[in-house]
């Protein structure tokens, strides 16, 4: 059975467990802002998971599934857009069909660009071999794990932590088992023949690649001689010691203490494991392992840098700046951390999965608070922190196979990946018409042989648009309810207004200068007034948008040397936005780059 496959079966197990009542499937229309499509935006939700497809350069349409909460947060607050959800009354079979179908489409897909990233790492790889064998030193191997400890360079101390694995190993293998192993892995990496992918048909997406099994055996290696040397932690690779928490109790010190001894039981074990990345896990368990015990031995937590190389980084200008704003997102770190935390105060201790959720809380409020303390740039990461730190690998090992078969492997790498991409762009090209994120979510509807209602027919009709879609759907499907749930200045400036005082609060918050809600976003086009809550005087709103939009573009024009054109841009944009404003349409409404979590709670979808 296929990873996709168990996956699945999975996800429909879990499904047919639950009550045999009514189900609901949301169809959610997305007002169109600036910064995303001029036409809105569509989604289907199934509870906390929400689905929907996304443009992406070069001209690809990609399934996105995310968390109900985060494209909430994302569409409705941070892009401030309406949503307009659509209830689709269905039965549990019907329910399980519709979200199965979009599951499995959405692991095809990931698995179709994992075997994309496959390729390019196989050319790489080989090309970096080839350089080798011809004598040039050009580039390196990356990987994963091998960034935690310092290289041995006979001067510094050995790590107890460390001592303790390679005793543990050597009472259960023997006093031999570490250089056996070293030795084995090494055999494997001169004699492992890089596989000549075929460059035409269709892509095997469940291979073993090349490059990942050459990682995955240097990675053993790299680990297996940090045991053998026992070598410490490099100290950039983990957060000092949290002085501003609470210290560790003494009940906090033994959970701590028996979760690390458990961790010393555990990781030899890795040294014959079936799993291919072994080598990773026992750099990240020995790397644990130090910080456990030094959390033991200073009575306050020592986390892993848990952060990857590619975290998004918000710049320390931002940090300087928005003070505010980051503070509130501390506040709310230092509330995930408490929780997180109180797992090492449970009777029967923890296992991996508490303390990874401690390592990935820890992780993020340890992070803004250096950023707030520092005024550094801060590293933000949306998905689970698992330590990785990646390196270079300290030495690269050159297959003992011909040059010639180097060459040849290297050169159908490329045709591989090339041949490859083209397929990409072919199936999953993105048009505004036949393939975009109405058509798709229709389509995966129809695949799924359970039609929520009459079927939606995209031929020869503007259903393609997605608040036709909407419309579309309205009438077609079995709808149970229909809500509205405004955009987070609109909904901010109805929770003003309940007290009384609407005219005073609108007038307030209509324009950019005096607004408490809104504040000028870097990212927005210029303009002075905001006419999504406005009809009747939309067009006279519109002209005097049109006039700050020329105004801001001839002055951007004198700074142009000054702030490389970004005034001139915002300007020339807050021009086009204006246009539709003198026809009664409005598609601009603001942005904003920071909402506290709990205003855009998910629950607003459902009762709103």
């Amino acid at each position: 059975m296929t990873r996709r496959s168990l996956a699945l079966a999975t996800l429909l197990v879990s499904q047919a467990a639950g009550a045999a009542s009514p189900r609901f499937v949301d169809y959610i229309y997305v007002e169109a802002n600036e910064g995303g499509s001029s036409g809105g935006h569509a989604a289907i939700r199934f509870g906390d998971e929400t689905y929907h497809f996304q443009h992406e350069p070069p001209g690809l349409l990609r399934l996105r599934r995310d968390d109900s909460q985060h494209f909430r947060c994302t569409y409705g607050a941070l892009e401030n857009r309406p949503m307009h959800v659509s209830r689709i009354g269905v039965s549990e079979a019907v329910y399980s069909r519709l979200r199965g179908a979009f599951a499995e489409r959405y692991l095809v897909e990931r698995e179709t660009f994992e075997h994309r990233e496959a390729l390019r790492d196989d050319r790489a790889l080989l090309e970096v071999l080839v350089a080798r064998r011809r004598g040039d030193p050009v580039g390196s191997v990356p990987l994963r794990g091998a960034g935690f400890f310092l290289p041995d360079d006979g001067a510094s101390p050995p790590s107890a932590s460390a001592l303790e694995v390679r005793r543990r190993i050597e009472e259960v293998y023997g006093r031999d088992a570490i250089p056996a192993r070293i030795a084995e892995v090494s055999h494997e990496l001169d004699r492992l023949v890089p596989a000549l992918p075929e460059v035409s048909g269709p892509a095997s997406l469940f291979t073993y690649s090349f490059s990942a099994r050459y990682r995955d055996l240097l990675t053993a290696l790299v680990a297996l001689r940090a045991v053998a040397h026992a070598l410490p932690l490099r100290p950039e690779s983990r957060w000092p010691a949290a002085a501003g928490e609470p210290a560790l109790d003494d009940a906090e010190r033994r959970t701590l203490g028996a979760f690390a001894d458990r961790l010393v039981e555990a990781l030899p074990r890795l040294l014959h494991s079936d799993r291919p990345d072994w080598g990773f896990a026992l750099l990240v368990g020995l790397a644990r392992l130090a910080t456990l015990r030094e959390s033991q031995r200073v009575g306050r937590l020592v986390l892993l840098d848990a952060f990857p190389p590619a975290s998004d980084v918000v710049p320390r200008s931002y940090v300087r700046q928005h003070r505010d704003a980051l503070s509130h997102l501390l506040a709310d770190a230092r509330d995930e951390f408490t929780r997180a935390r109180a797992c090492l105060r449970a009777a029967g201790g923890i296992g991996e999965v508490d303390f990874t959720n401690l390592e990935d809380a820890g992780n993020r409020l340890l992070e803004l608070q250096m950023a707030l303390a520092q005024g550094r740039d801060l590293r933000v990461w949306s998905a689970r922190l698992v330590p990785s730190r990646v390196a270079p690998a300290p030495d690269v090992i050159v297959p003992d196979v011909p040059t010639d078969t180097l060459v040849r492997a290297l050169s159908r790498a490329r045709a591989a990946e090339r041949g490859f991409v083209r397929r990409l762009e072919r199936d999953y090209r993105y048009d505004l018409v036949s393939r975009n994120c109405v058509s798709e979510i229709f389509r995966t509807v129809d695949a799924a042989g359970a039609e929520p209602g009459r079927h939606v027919d995209l031929g020869w009709s503007l259903d393609f648009i997605p608040f036709v879609s909407a419309r579309a759907v309205n009438g077609a499907w079995n709808v149970a309810e229909r809500t509205s749930v405004p955009s987070y200045r609109l909904a901010r400036l109805e929770g003003m207004s309940r007290g009384g005082g609407f005219v005073r609060a609108w007038l307030r918050e209509c324009n950019v200068v005096t607004s408490t809600i809104y504040r000028r976003n870097p990212d927005d086009s210029f303009f002075l007034l905001f006419t999504d809550d406005v009809v009747a005087l939309r067009p006279v709103f519109g002209v005097v948008n049109l006039i700050a939009g020329l105004g801001a573009g001839a002055l951007g024009l004198a700074l142009l040397p000054v702030d490389g054109g970004h005034m001139a841009v915002a300007g020339l944009r807050g021009v086009v936005f204006s246009l539709p404003e003198l026809g009664f349409v409005n598609l601009r409404k603001g942005s904003f780059d920071y909402v506290r979590r709990d205003e855009c709670p998910v629950e607003e979808l459902e009762r709103h």
